[in-house]
């Protein structure tokens, strides 16, 4: 079993969402080998090192960019229960493989009952705003929402 631990500087829930929106406004093509480079830095354009940039992780190893995997990312946040997810929160999957693990960003609940709005990197799609069931639309029960632990609430 890993111990959660902070990582990176603490970050306001705002901060997460502009820096998500920065992606989607860069229209960020999906993948696991490619990076993107913004104002925020350089990190891997699949699902991980989009939520390590919205949260302000660093790449790791250092010298690697790219931020931390699905793994990685449960070891830097707790879980919550989905009445407490808030925007900048993630609903995540860490166990599988490269292909099963996946991770979005909650923005909100939508006006659909069991539905959410995530920002998502995925697939053969660019980075997007999407409605979402909960907790996710395939292997539901193996996706759970976590909150980053340096989250400014």
């Amino acid at each position: 079993m890993t111990t959660a631990r902070a990582a990176g500087r603490l970050i306001l829930r705002s901060e997460i969402v502009e820096r998500a929106c920065s992606w989607l406004r860069d229209s960020v093509p999906y993948s696991q080998t490619r990076f993107h480079q913004n104002e925020h830095g350089i990190y891997r354009a699949d699902c991980s090192g989009f939520v390590s940039m919205a949260w302000g992780l660093p790449g790791r190893p250092e010298d690697r960019h790219g931020g931390l995997d699905t793994s990685g990312l449960s070891v830097v946040s707790s879980l919550i229960t989905a009445p407490e997810l808030r925007a900048g929160d993630v609903v995540i999957r860490t166990d599988g493989t490269n292909l099963t693990r996946h991770v979005v960003i909650f923005a909100a609940w939508a006006e659909e009952p069991g539905r959410y709005w995530a920002y998502e990197q995925a697939g053969e799609n660019r980075t997007r705003l999407r409605a979402v069931t909960y907790p996710y639309e395939t292997g539901e029960e193996l996706y759970v929402p976590r909150r980053y632990l340096s989250v400014v609430e």
